[in-house]
């Protein structure tokens, strides 16, 4: 995926800063062909005269505290024939697992068609740019075609292929769970 950063020199002459494919990916090794890409990851306030690569490594599965970060990721269906019962990397549900450091929610789940139940974090803006892919919640399951967008607050989900392969993209800003 091309990602294009454009910005002022010390001019005020707007230009290209970076054209080139994104730096920071993060295949999915349980899920061949579908996996992550971060284009900018960014912390408030935004200095706009820096020249740094907001677009490079590490990948971080949540984004800055005080900031945000814009991703895209590229989800598979399941491949024909598939059983879960069949797949040493599927993780069946379970009790949640909340991960203080990542500050992250775990309820298993995850497998070559869907995601696993997780929350992170953070504000999230997901839309679909192609494919289908459904959001599945713990009492119901929307499904997204191309032009939608959700905004989830820090909510368990999982994101499910049903019946095609699909990318979205994600703009997650940080946030926090109040006790």
């Amino acid at each position: 995926m091309r990602r294009i950063v454009v910005g002022n020199d010390t001019a005020g002459k707007s230009g290209v800063i970076y054209d080139s494919d994104a730096r920071n990916l993060k295949p999915d090794p349980a899920r061949p062909g579908g996996g992550m890409i971060e284009h900018w990851c960014w912390e408030m306030p935004i200095d706009l005269s820096s020249r740094e690569d907001l677009g490079k490594p590490p990948f971080n599965i949540h984004p800055p505290q005080a900031g945000g970060f814009l991703r895209f990721v590229q989800s598979l269906k399941a491949p024909p024939g598939y059983k879960i019962e069949d797949d040493p990397n599927a993780v069946p549900l379970h009790d949640p697992i909340e991960d203080p450091v990542l500050e992250r929610g775990d309820r298993g789940g995850k497998h070559a068609g869907m995601s696993g139940m997780h929350k992170t974090r953070s504000v999230d803006y997901g839309f679909v740019a192609s494919g289908a892919r459904s959001l599945v919640l713990d009492e119901s399951e929307i499904s997204m075609s191309p032009g939608d967008i959700c905004v989830q607050l820090g909510n368990y989900h999982a994101w499910a292929n049903r019946s095609e392969n699909s990318l979205m993209g994600y703009v997650m800003i940080g946030a926090d769970f109040k006790k």
